[in-house]
């Protein structure tokens, strides 16, 4: 039996989410089993079946007996927030911020988009100032990979010579260097005749180094939250 195609438009979603905030432990895996087996997900529907799986998942947990009567507000931030960091930041340094853009309507809530927290702000001189000892160490690195891509080039140039008397099946690198390099992006086949050419022992052009240093615009913006500027024209909460 062919699986129904779904798409946004079609709304399909919207139920799953209302389903979702009535679940049980009991209901649970039919209504995931449902979300995943039972439709042909496009880009986006994927998606919200993903989320309505957590969502139905973390209300049915709450309902268990052994939540015993469900978590509070404060605690439900506190889940939102594991989910947010461990789920799609796990190399953040410096903090997460939430604003509620319907906070604009209302005077009082100005602070919350002019100003950070000391220890935010503090997380943050400390990362940036990390983050150009890495930059500069990369740097050196690439440096030092450079002198050694040259000497490897000179070889090659050697080495080739004798791999194309050896191979005269293949075309000469002059010809087409390109059938020497590694291969970057690129279909099935070509991977899988990359594949075959490493396998047999393939005569490859050396790797050139990549500098991965930051470019020098973010240097600079780091070197100011070093010195003690404090980007994008925030300031300090009050104390």
């Amino acid at each position: 039996m062919m699986k129904p195609v779904i798409t946004e438009e079609m709304k399909v979603h919207e139920e799953w989410y209302k389903e979702a905030e009535n679940m049980t432990m009991g209901k649970l895996p039919k209504f995931l089993n449902h979300l995943m087996e039972d439709y042909q997900h496009d880009y986006g529907t994927i998606c919200h079946a993903l989320s309505a799986g957590a969502l139905a998942t973390v209300h049915a947990m709450n309902e268990a007996p052994s939540a015993r009567g469900g978590i509070t507000g404060f605690q439900a931030a506190c889940v939102m927030w594991e989910f947010i960091r461990v789920f799609n930041y796990k190399n953040n340094k410096c903090g997460l911020r939430l604003l509620d853009m319907d906070n604009l309507l209302y005077p009082q809530y100005a602070d919350k988009f002019y100003t950070i927290s000391e220890n935010t702000w503090k997380a943050v001189q400390k990362e940036a100032a990390e983050r150009i000892k890495q930059s500069e160490a990369a740097h050196e690195k690439y440096i030092d990979d450079m002198e050694r891509y040259k000497k490897d080039v000179k070889q090659f140039l050697i080495d080739v010579k004798q791999f194309e008397a050896e191979h005269p099946e293949y075309p000469k690198y002059e010809d087409n260097p390109q059938f020497y390099q590694h291969i970057g992006a690129g279909t099935l086949e070509e991977h899988e005749e990359h594949q075959e050419k490493v396998e047999a022992g393939f005569l490859f052009e050396p790797r050139k180094p990549y500098d991965g240093s930051a470019h020098p615009a973010v240097i600079a913006h780091w070197l100011r939250i070093v010195d003690g500027e404090i980007p994008f024209g925030l300031r300090l909460e009050e104390q």
